[in-house]
């Protein structure tokens, strides 16, 4: 009887084992497959992402943004870049400190934002002064808010770039935003002004 109840546990344990196996084996492999398809997925996003890369009139400095982006010959800029479809604006100006009345690149941003903020009535402080160093270069920046010229609501962000290998150069720059766009394209803008790179 013993024996009996032996080899029908057995069989039982065997006909489980002929299910469960594959059963596991078709999970682990809906789940790898479905790893690969992800990951995919993201490289392929990353891919889609083109850029371009433009430069200071003095050939010293790259900086990239996403496609888009278009370099226009305006006034006295060293570079003047604009997306029309995201509305974004950068303007930038470099500067040999040796050549300029500024000693240090703070007293070349409180000089440009003050001379700035005169030519507006209603420009209010959005963000406070902050500085971030990076390993080949320090960027501060100040925000503030107000109307465009067109009576557009705009957030201003005013930068400096100092760089570590050319102490006495610094490029400044000026990136508006329409202010109801300011949280999908804040990261875009500080994204471009870090990628400023000596040529």
């Amino acid at each position: 009887m013993k024996e009996k109840i032996k080899t029908i546990i057995s069989k039982i344990n065997m006909k489980y084992l002929f299910v469960v196996i594959p059963l596991i084996l078709i999970l682990i492999l809906i789940v790898v497959s479905s790893m690969f398809t992800i990951k995919e997925d993201s490289e392929k996003e990353v891919e889609e992402i083109k850029t371009n890369t433009y430069t200071t009139k003095d050939n010293k400095v790259d900086f990239t943004f996403n496609e888009g982006f278009k370099q226009s010959d305006v006034g006295e800029y060293d570079l003047y870049v604009k997306d029309d479809e995201k509305q974004l604006i950068m303007g930038i100006f470099t500067y040999d400190l040796e050549s300029y009345e500024e000693n240090t690149a703070k007293e070349v941003l409180d000089n440009q934002t003050q001379y700035f903020l005169k030519t507006r009535n209603d420009m209010t402080l959005f963000k406070k002064e902050l500085t971030k160093e990076y390993e080949d270069k320090k960027i501060t920046t100040v925000e503030y808010s107000g109307k465009s010229a067109d009576s557009s609501q705009c957030v201003y962000v005013f930068s400096v770039i100092e760089f570590n290998n050319l102490p006495n150069y610094v490029v400044y720059s000026t990136n508006v935003i329409v202010k109801e766009k300011y949280e999908q394209y804040i990261k875009e803008v500080k994204d471009i002004v870090k990628s400023a790179k000596l040529k």
